[in-house]
């Protein structure tokens, strides 16, 4: 948390404040110089070119450097070009909480019919892989909810605290 906490403050303090993004032109970032103009940004409340490359300390900066240029290019051409803007800092806390759940049925281990998914329940660490943990989860959920000749048996509808049978 520590230090999530410090980066948070150096991008604040490099955007100037007031919730302003600090940015720089992906190009720049892997030369290491502050960009002296940047590209429109689709972030609302303002951006600021600033020295991303010193946020991080320098081996995660190299790492990234690295994966850019040597990874991330070679699998996408055109990824690294002078119109990719570099937004930072973007941090976050996932839940240290993991419901266990039975890799056959996707159920939580010991609590019949519950089916924990996506971040919250710790199968996932961000949108998209809970996007996508969400329908391998509703996979399981049908095979659980299937008679097996291809109809949803409504013997197993259950009553539920909402007020209705679904």
């Amino acid at each position: 948390i520590a230090f999530q906490r410090d980066m948070e403050q150096r991008a604040s303090k490099f955007g100037g404040g007031n919730l302003t993004v600090p940015v720089q032109r992906l190009t720049d970032f892997v030369e290491g110089k502050v960009s002296s103009t940047v590209p429109s940004s689709s972030y609302r409340l303002g951006v600021k070119s600033a020295p991303c490359h010193e946020l991080y300390p320098e081996p995660m900066t190299k790492a990234l450097r690295d994966a850019v240029s040597n990874h991330f290019e070679k699998v996408m051409p055109g990824f690294l070009n002078e119109e990719a803007l570099l937004h930072g800092v973007e941090t976050r806390t996932s839940s240290p909480v993991r419901v266990v759940r039975d890799p056959k049925t996707l159920q939580a281990t010991g609590i019949h019919n519950l089916f924990p998914a996506g971040e919250g329940a710790g199968f996932a660490g961000g949108i998209v892989s809970a996007a996508v943990d969400g329908l391998v989860v509703g996979e399981g959920v049908l095979e659980v909810l299937h008679d097996g000749e291809g109809k949803i048996s409504p013997l197993k509808s259950v009553s539920k605290s909402v007020g209705f049978n679904y």
